[in-house]
């Protein structure tokens, strides 16, 4: 194991207990409301739910698309190409996929930065300006977020 952090409160010198979380590898920051909006709407498939749900998973850090075409992601979820063509472009249609790159005539995609994001806060809030948030069917896009208030 390497050095214990110590870390102390500022005002009263009392150490702050710490821990590293208990996951099995890299873990990324998530929306919840807007993934509770996406998984609830009557406006996705099973389908297209569980793609978002995939998309989460293993969207890279920072603003790096997968590296993957519509075939390789077929062979990763069981499904065929074609359907996955679809129901990416359905995704990005609602801005919750955005296109990052292309390889030959496919393009590469990650999840908005609006739902999940590997990275530090202000390496999100830099990546959020770079697109529109989602259009996500039932989601109350109107209550600002608490980092927009201050």
């Amino acid at each position: 194991m390497g050095a214990v952090r110590r870390l102390v409160d500022a005002d009263t010198g009392e150490p702050i207990p710490y821990a590293p979380y208990a996951f099995s590898g890299r873990h990324t920051q998530v929306d919840k409301a807007r993934v509770e909006a996406i998984t609830e709407s009557r406006a996705f498939t099973p389908s297209q739910k569980f793609l978002v749900l995939w998309w989460i998973g293993v969207s890279p850090e920072g603003m790096e698309p997968l590296r993957a075409t519509g075939a390789d992601i077929a062979k990763r979820v069981g499904m065929s190409s074609d359907a996955v063509g679809k129901i990416n472009r359905k995704l990005v249609k609602h801005r919750i996929l955005i296109v990052r790159g292309r390889i030959g005539n496919y393009n590469l995609y990650r999840i908005s930065p609006y739902i999940a994001f590997h990275g530090t806060g202000i390496e999100q809030r830099e990546a959020v300006k770079t697109c529109n948030p989602p259009d996500i069917p039932g989601f109350d896009d109107n209550v600002p977020a608490r980092w927009e208030v201050q």
